[in-house]
């Protein structure tokens, strides 16, 4: 697929391993619930061709301007995360996730509804997850360093319309009438 966002600076390779530790966290799961108990060895042999599959599918790309991220074996997943809405990045693991020597990594986003775990940025398994999440990070602030009318369009120095005005003198008089009431 061609890179709406441009030609990739660098892309995430996944560890095989990760495969181990998705059966591994969903056993578990399933055997927490107890309910799920019967239901492992159905999960077990189907995650014996799902798992793959997911992996072969799961890529992060860097561009220049933004984080691709494409999931999903049934129900794909492409989301674009540009850099200059990314406010942390954060390294993860867990005790399982040690045990199968792995680390991911939770992009988190100006404006983010809802848990960092359900974040569109949550990648587990990247091989050398530190130095992706540098390159991130040294991309990030490469783009915001940079001047002006590099990236995108400036914008425009151009008087303000009288529409523009208007509103704008409206707002001013809600916030002195917001201020007063308080």
């Amino acid at each position: 697929m061609a890179s709406p966002t441009g030609r990739p600076i660098r892309e995430a390779e996944f560890d095989r391993r990760v495969m181990g530790y998705v059966r591994m966290v969903v056993s578990l799961l399933l055997v927490i619930t107890v309910v799920g108990i019967p239901l492992i060895p159905f999960w077990l042999i189907w995650s014996l061709s799902y798992a793959p599959r997911a992996l072969d599918r799961l890529s992060a790309r860097l561009t220049a301007r933004a984080l691709e991220v494409e999931t999903g074996v049934y129900f794909r997943k492409e989301s674009t995360i540009p850099l200059d809405r990314i406010t942390d990045i954060r390294l993860h693991d867990d005790p399982i996730m040690r045990r199968y020597g792995i680390r991911g990594i939770r992009v988190e986003t100006a404006g983010q509804a809802g848990s960092s775990a359900s974040a569109e940025g949550n990648l587990v398994g990247i091989v050398d997850a530190e130095d992706f999440r540098n390159a991130i990070l040294a991309q990030r602030e490469a783009l915001l360093d940079a001047p002006a009318g590099a990236g995108a369009a400036a914008p425009s120095s151009a008087p303000a319309a009288v529409g523009d005005v208007a509103l704008l003198t409206e707002i001013r008089d809600l916030l002195r009438s917001i201020e007063r009431k308080t």
